[in-house]
């Protein structure tokens, strides 16, 4: 557990440097839902808000919006609505249409040189990838 709260202030005091760097101010109604962001991986808009019910709706939103801009949060749609996580270099889920469940996996399946190819430069990439997992088959 205290593992996972270094990692968590860890990406919160990054994303705070990004903001500073871009010419943001790192308002206290930002960085709570920044922190909010930290807690917990895809939380959806009002798990968020429920996490600091001190800041306005609309704060939320633009908050969410300005991390978008700046390559810190990722929002993701698996099929319940938007649900958000602090970003990262890639990152892949599995989601189970059965049950909801959203498992995370490492081993990256895109070829790069593939991308090479076409003459693109990734700066980060996302992959889901729907079916059901062991409990629902």
């Amino acid at each position: 557990m205290a593992a996972e709260r270094r990692c968590g202030a860890l990406k919160v005091a990054t994303v705070i440097g990004k903001m500073r760097g871009r010419g943001f101010k790192t308002t206290p109604q930002r960085v709570a839902v920044l922190e909010a962001l930290a807690a917990d991986q895809h939380q959806s808009f009002d798990e968020i808000h429920a996490r600091c019910p001190q800041v306005g709706m609309v704060t939320v939103y633009r908050t969410l919006d300005l991390l978008g801009e700046i390559g810190a949060l990722r929002r993701l749609d698996l099929g319940d609505g938007p649900r958000y996580e602090l970003a990262e270099d890639h990152h892949h889920h599995l989601l189970c249409e059965s049950c909801g469940s959203i498992s995370e996996f490492e081993r990256c399946p895109i070829d790069e040189s593939i991308l090479e190819e076409m003459d693109f430069e990734v700066a980060s990439h996302s992959l889901e990838i729907y079916g059901r997992c062991k409990l629902c088959r």
